[in-house]
């Protein structure tokens, strides 16, 4: 039976399956200490074989402990982000990490000296060496970008200088006072708890005046926030420049090995079809009888009056029928994932405003919402992934690349709506979860290369001038009028709203690969559900796969080209398919 093995217990986190107590934390970082003088003897040795063996296996058994530091130090504080010992637990492990690191940059310097001939040859000498054959492949590939002690000295300052940024950003975040509103005659103070609940709530004066008092308090700490980007872009182009790439894009795509013209090509292929997403936000205008939707009406779900809610334990019921087409071995998976490694319960002492996954952890405030649902089953798919990788590879190689990383998590979503489609009770429950899935398209696909086309004009203007609050506020106004288009209706204070946009400042050009991730995964459950020509067995192994391959070459496993293909053209014949299906069931004519 499907729910034989499932846990009855609160989704809590189970940390001390990394450390059992913080003692052991600060135990594992002077044992760290200790092999990192333990390695100093191999700077002046001569290699052969033998010694980088013994030289890689140390390597990564250090990275593999401070991995490990650097989660458990992250993940207490997201639990509790009012107490100061976490606090300062993060920030122990995360300066301690970029120390390492830098502390061990020599073995990289002291294996390109050597050569990429000789190192072959004792990969051919020494077959143990083979599990590192990609990681040396890789390294030399990477070669004239790796440093000095000098210089990665320098990058290392970059490094903890976005840190401190992060943590003055996840302050500001924190102690920011979003507003008050007026629900029925009484006062409602909006915060990132309750936010999402009112900017998508049913009564459009209530959407209205969430909107504006939150925007409004984001725009009072517009230059805060401007400040703080700018500094955090500045870092990161100067480290790009020190390890001689021509831009912060290069830098991320050529660390995967990704052609370029993928962002080309998916920036090019939605500009030519933003009429697909603009021709739906008419058609959910005149559904909601809204003469112009503005930008507070995104959120309003497309039925009249359907409330659907689920607890904790409906969830996880219906998240392990959803993916009953994934196969045995993967909800196997999944049931243990949920003991002890997905933390949903609300308490106000965690972290309010983030969901996300991390090693085999995910994190978030289940309030019992479609999109929580949508949410959990997504934060799922990147879990699992690692989970099933972590059983097949060695830490070297666990994580999955990051371009592909989106594509289990979004695959987890497609299969969540489809079963709750097909088992849709009415006419009204089946608008409601096909407008979700046409959403999907116009989030992941529409949304995500907006920021990401948003993300590449600010990195350009940052190259010759400082990122001021004005010049954000001009140019994501500008963008977001291409996007949406003449059919909706704005106003100024909509161009404060990159202040909210987390991801430019936590990360380099992640957006793209929702983008990216929801067109291949609409391709594989087509392939694997529809078509039937793509093997559960075949899905399975590549997400078994980790890092073991570059990005391309694992999308190649499941026979996802996405240069010599249209896979990114044929994702919006899918959109422009389910508009259709909406219009029928509505019977309106398109």
């Amino acid at each position: 039976m499907i729910f034989e093995g499932i846990t009855t217990t609160k989704l809590e986190w189970n940390l001390q399956e990394i450390f059992d107590n913080t003692h052991l934390f600060y135990d594992e970082i002077n044992n760290v200490k200790q092999l990192l003088e333990d390695i100093k003897k191999y700077e002046n040795a001569e290699l052969d074989s033998t010694l980088l063996l013994d030289l890689l296996d140390k390597k990564w058994k250090i990275k593999e402990i401070i991995n490990n530091i650097l989660i458990y130090g992250s993940l207490m504080y997201y639990k509790n982000v009012n107490d100061d010992e976490f606090i300062k637990l993060k920030s122990v492990a995360e300066s301690f990490n970029n120390d390492v690191n830098t502390k061990l940059k020599f073995i990289d310097r002291k294996i390109l000296s050597l050569g990429l001939e000789k190192v072959s040859s004792f990969i051919n000498e020494n077959p143990k060496l083979e599990l590192y054959k990609l990681s040396l492949h890789n390294l030399f590939r990477l070669e004239e970008h790796i440093q000095s002690d000098e210089i990665n000295q320098k990058i290392k300052e970059n490094n903890d200088g976005i840190n401190e940024q992060l943590s003055i950003y996840n302050n500001l975040l924190r102690d920011i006072e979003y507003g008050i509103i007026d629900v029925d005659g009484e006062e409602v103070k909006i915060t990132s708890f309750n936010f999402v609940k009112y900017i998508s709530s049913r009564d459009r004066d209530t959407r209205k005046q969430t909107y504006y008092v939150v925007n409004n308090a984001f725009q009072k700490e517009k230059d805060n926030f401007a400040n703080l980007l700018n500094r955090i872009y500045g870092y990161r182009m100067e480290n790009s420049i020190l390890e001689k790439y021509n831009s912060v894009l290069e830098n991320i795509l050529f660390e995967e090995n990704i052609n370029p013209e993928i962002i080309n090509k998916l920036i090019e292929s939605v500009n030519n079809n933003l009429g697909i997403a603009q021709k739906y936000l008419k058609l959910k205008s005149n559904l909601l009888k809204i003469e112009k939707l503005h930008l507070y009406d995104f959120g309003v779900p497309l039925d009249s009056n359907l409330k659907i809610k689920y607890s904790l334990e409906e969830a996880r019921k219906i998240i392990l029928k959803a993916l009953e087409p994934l196969g045995l071995e993967y909800i196997e998976a999944v049931k243990t994932l949920f003991n002890g490694h997905i933390d949903a319960e609300l308490n106000e002492n965690k972290h309010q405003s983030m969901t996300f996954s991390w090693h085999t952890y995910s994190f978030m405030n289940f309030r019992g919402s479609y999109i929580d649902l949508k949410n959990m089953i997504h934060e799922i798919g990147h879990i699992a992934n690692y989970y099933l990788s972590k059983q097949q590879q060695p830490f070297i190689y666990e994580d999955s690349t990051i371009f592909v990383g989106e594509i289990a998590s979004i695959v987890n979503e497609i299969l969540l709506n489809r079963y709750l489609y097909n088992n849709a009770k009415n006419n009204e429950e089946k608008i409601f979860y096909l407008s979700k899935e046409i959403e999907n398209y116009f989030t992941s696909v529409f949304k995500q290369t907006m920021y990401t086309e948003f993300e590449n004009n600010l990195y350009k203007i940052r190259a010759n001038s400082e990122l001021t609050s004005e010049i954000l506020c001009e140019k994501y106004y500008s963008i977001l009028k291409k996007y949406y288009g003449n059919d909706i209706s704005y106003d100024e204070i909509a161009n404060v709203e990159w202040t909210r946009l987390g991801h430019l400042y936590r990360w380099s050009y992640y957006p793209y690969k929702y983008a990216t991730g929801l067109l291949m995964a609409s391709f594989i459950v087509d392939s694997l559900i529809d078509k039937k020509i793509l093997p559960i067995k075949s899905y399975i192994e590549f997400l078994s796969l980790g890092s073991s391959k570059y990005s391309l070459d694992l999308l190649k496993t499941i026979n996802i080209d996405l240069i010599n293909s249209n896979i990114i053209e044929n994702g919006f014949n899918i959109l422009s398919n389910d508009i259709d299906k909406l219009c029928a069931i509505l019977d309106i004519k398109t």
